[in-house]
C-alpha cells in the first residue's frame, strides 16, 4: 500500500512540477517578448521626437539664409544669419535637452555647432562625416562608445534654391551676356542626445520582469504544496476504487474531482463500473434463467423416466409419459437453438440472405399454422383479406419474427377475442402489425418486454412452456434488417406489436 501511495505522490508531484515548468516558461517568454516590444516602442518614440526636432530646426535655419550675388561658389553657407542660427540652436538644444547640434555643408564640412568638447558627441566624429560624403545622410542610430555614454544621433538633409547670375563671354551683346540659373544648395543638420533614458527604461522593465517571475515562483510553490496534497488524495481514492473493481466489487464510485483531466478520468471509471455491473447482473440473470429453464424439463424427463424404469408408471401409461418426455426434449432443443441464435446475433455471425418476398402472404401462411389453437379459443381473425406487399428480406428470419409475434398473440388473446393484422407501405418502409385483445401489459412492463427470459406475471401463469426468448430474437432479426419493432398496449384492452423494415432491404 505504501508503494502505491509513493507512486501516486510522485505522479501528482511530477504532474504539478511539469505544470509549473510550463507556466514559468510561458511567463518568461511572454515577459521577454513584452520587454522587447516595449523597448522597441520607446526607442521609436525617442527617435521620432529627435527627428521631428531636427526637421523643425532645419526649417527655421533655412529662413535665415539671405541671397548674395557676390558670394563665391562653394561658400554659400556664409549667407546664413549666424546670430539667428546660434540663437535657434541654443533654444532648441535647451528645450529638447540635446547634447549638441551641428550644421554641415555638403561633403561633411562643419559650418556651425553647439556642443561641448568634453561630451565628444558622435556627430563630430569622422564616421558621421564619412556618411555625409557618400550622401548616406538620413541615418538615426543608437550608438555606444567606450569613451562616452550611449548617444542617440540623427542627421537630416535640407536644401535651398538660389538664383545665380553668370556672364557669357562668347557674345558681344550685353543683354545676352547675363544668364540666370537656379542652383540647389545642400546642407545637413545633425543632433545628438543622451540615450541613457532608453537604457534606464530597459533596466527597469527587466527588473520588473524578474520581480514578477520571483513572485510567480513563490505563488506556485505555495499552490504546489496545497495542490499536491489534494491530488494525492484524489489519486489514492481512484486507486482504491480501481482496486475494488479488480476484486469484482463494482458498486463503488469515484467522487468527481474539480481538475478537468481527473474529472474525465473519474467519469470514465464510473461509466465503466456501471457498464460492467450491468453486464454482470445481466450475466447472473441469464445464468439463473437458463438454469431454471433447463432444470424444469430435466426434472420432468428424469422423474418420468425413473417411473417407467422402476415400474411406478404402469405399462399401459408408458406411451402417455413418453410423449411428455418427448415434448420436454423438444422444449430443450428449442431452448438450445434459441440460445445459439442469440449468440450468433450478438457476435455478428448471423448472415442475412435478402430475396424478393411477399411479406403479406408469408404472414397468412404463418397464421394458418395456428388455425387449430385459434379455433379452440373461438378467436376472430381480421385484416388478412386481399393483402400483398413485396419487400427484400430474409424469408426464414422474417418467418421466425412473424411466428413469434403470432404465437404470442394466440397465447394471450382472450376467449372469443380478436386477433387483427395490418400490412401497408409508407415512405419506403413496410409496416406489419399484429394486435390481440386481452389482458394487455402494464406501463412498467413495456420497457422490459424484449429482454431475454422476461415474462410478465400474467404470462408466467398462462404460458408454462414459453422460454421468454421469442420477442428478444424477433427484435434482433428486425434490427438486422435495418428496421424497428415497437409495442403498444392498454391494460385490460389490447397488445399490439408493429414491425417496420425498409422495403428495399437494409
Amino acid at each position: 500500500m505504501k508503494s502505491k501511495q509513493k507512486k501516486n505522490n510522485s505522479l501528482s508531484q511530477g504532474y504539478l512540477k511539469l505544470s509549473g515548468l510550463l507556466l514559468f516558461t510561458g511567463i518568461l517568454i511572454t515577459g521577454v517578448v513584452m520587454v522587447c516590444s516595449a523597448v522597441t516602442s520607446f526607442a521609436d518614440t525617442e527617435k521620432n521626437a529627435l527627428r521631428q526636432s531636427c526637421e523643425t530646426l532645419a526649417s527655421n535655419i533655412s529662413a535665415t539664409y539671405t541671397h548674395q550675388n557676390d558670394t563665391p561658389e562653394g561658400e554659400e553657407w556664409r549667407n546664413f544669419d549666424f546670430d539667428a542660427v546660434r540663437e535657434l540652436m541654443q533654444t532648441t538644444k535647451k528645450e529638447c535637452n540635446l547634447h549638441g547640434l551641428i550644421l554641415y555643408e555638403k561633403g561633411g564640412g562643419m559650418i556651425y555647432g553647439t556642443y561641448s568638447e568634453s561630451e565628444v558627441p558622435y556627430l563630430a566624429t569622422p564616421a558621421v562625416r564619412a556618411h555625409l560624403v557618400t550622401d548616406d545622410y538620413s541615418e538615426i542610430g543608437y550608438y555606444t562608445n567606450d569613451a562616452v555614454d550611449p548617444q542617440l544621433c540623427c542627421v537630416i538633409p535640407f536644401s535651398l534654391e538660389e538664383n545665380k547670375i553668370s556672364t557669357d563671354t562668347s557674345t558681344d551683346n550685353p543683354e545676352e551676356q547675363e544668364m540666370q540659373e537656379t542652383v540647389r544648395l545642400q546642407f545637413y543638420l545633425g543632433a545628438v542626445t543622451d540615450a541613457s533614458s532608453l537604457t534606464d527604461y530597459t533596466i527597469m522593465l527587466v527588473r520588473n520582469l524578474v520581480v514578477c517571475l520571483l513572485i510567480s515562483i513563490l505563488v506556485f510553490m505555495v499552490l504546489f504544496r496545497l495542490g499536491a496534497g489534494q491530488l494525492d488524495k484524489q489519486f489514492e481514492e481512484i486507486t482504491q476504487v480501481a482496486g475494488q473493481y479488480a476484486e469484482g466489487e463494482f458498486s463503488a464510485r469515484v467522487s468527481l474531482p474539480e481538475q478537468a483531466s481527473l474529472y474525465a478520468l473519474g467519469c470514465t471509471l464510473n461509466r465503466m463500473a456501471e457498464f460492467i455491473e450491468q453486464n454482470e447482473n445481466t450475466r447472473r440473470n441469464f445464468v439463473a434463467n437458463v438454469s431454471h429453464e433447463l432444470r424444469t424439463p430435466m426434472t420432468t424427463i428424469g422423474g418420468f423416466a425413473d417411473g417407467i424404469l422402476d415400474g411406478t408408471i404402469p405399462p399401459e401409461q408408458h406411451k402417455k409419459y413418453i410423449k411428455i418426455i418427448d415434448d420436454e426434449i423438444h422444449r430443450l432443443k428449442t431452448l438450445v437453438n434459441s440460445m445459439l441464435n442469440l449468440t450468433k446475433f450478438e457476435s455478428g455471425e448471423m448472415q442475412i440472405r435478402f430475396e424478393n418476398l411477399d411479406i403479406a402472404q408469408l404472414l397468412i401462411r404463418t397464421v394458418l399454422m395456428f388455425e387449430k389453437r385459434i379455433t379452440n379459443k373461438n378467436v376472430d381473425v381480421e385484416g388478412l383479406e386481399d393483402i400483398s406487399l413485396m419487400v427484400k428480406a430474409d424469408k426464414d428470419l422474417m418467418f421466425q419474427v412473424l411466428y413469434n409475434l403470432i404465437e404470442n398473440a394466440v397465447k394471450f388473446v382472450n376467449e372469443d377475442g380478436i386477433i387483427s393484422f395490418s400490412v401497408h407501405e409508407e415512405n419506403g418502409k413496410a409496416y406489419i402489425m399484429v394486435k390481440n385483445t386481452g389482458e394487455g401489459l402494464a406501463d412498467d412492463e413495456l420497457p422490459k418486454i424484449f429482454d431475454r427470459f422476461y415474462k410478465t406475471d400474467t404470462s408466467r401463469s398462462q404460458d408454462k412452456t414459453g422460454l421468454g426468448l421469442g420477442l428478444s430474437i424477433a427484435r434482433k432479426i428486425v434490427h438486422l434488417h435495418g428496421g424497428h419493432i415497437v409495442v403498444k398496449s392498454v391494460k385490460g384492452e389490447y397488445t399490439a406489436f408493429e414491425v417496420q423494415i425498409p422495403v428495399n432491404g437494409a
